[in-house]
């Protein structure tokens, strides 16, 4: 088995990176072998420009992105990390989703509608926010990141998605913290062999 974990958030110390940390401890103790893609460190270009649609529309992609699209496609599991901000993933994600799950590669329409071409796999998102749980409930946001990212990206492709955001991080204490990070690790270590294996 094989995972794909796609890292975004800056800096070198945030919340973001103790989950990151979790899911690779977990991940190792599993003996499962895993990328990080770490955008920041990366320095990945997250737009999608009209080269990149040159390309998609004559079935090619830049190589940056064909080595994306070639570790999406050798993983199982594909687990995303990141922060969120204005009720999104942040841009440098968006842009990866942009650019890499693209048209032919992720997905393709008949005639009713997109069918998903990562099928058979799994994904495990964690998110966090500022807002507390209620805030989020009460706003209803917590539906639009969730939707968001679960149904209108990864589970339109053909991922079974696990999605779980930790709220309100920067107000919680650290016995709190911990609580949130065994999830983390309970969570990751539910990944499975894919199937048919």
């Amino acid at each position: 088995m094989k995972a794909c974990i796609v890292f975004a958030h800056e800096g070198k110390e945030s919340f973001c990176h103790a989950i990151l940390d979790r899911v690779t401890r977990s991940l190792q103790q599993q003996q499962i072998d895993f990328e990080v893609r770490d955008l920041y460190q990366m320095k990945f270009q997250p737009v999608f420009d009209a080269a990149d649609m040159q390309k998609v529309a004559n079935g090619s992609a830049s190589q940056d992105v064909a080595t994306e699209q070639e570790l999406i496609s050798d993983a199982d599991l594909l687990v995303m990390i990141y922060p969120v901000w204005w009720w999104s993933p942040p841009a440098i994600l968006k842009g990866y989703i942009d650019r890499v799950f693209t048209n032919n590669f992720a997905f393709r329409y008949d005639a009713n509608g997109p069918v998903g071409l990562l099928s058979n796999k799994q994904a495990i998102v964690f998110t966090t926010t500022r807002e507390s749980e209620a805030e989020m409930q009460t706003s209803g946001f917590d539906a639009v990141v969730k939707k968001q990212i679960v149904d209108g990206t990864l589970a339109m492709i053909g991922y079974d998605v696990t999605y779980r955001n930790f709220a309100a991080v920067p107000y919680v204490d650290n016995a709190a913290r911990e609580q949130m990070l065994a999830e983390v690790e309970k969570i990751a270590a539910s990944a499975r062999q894919p199937l048919g294996v």
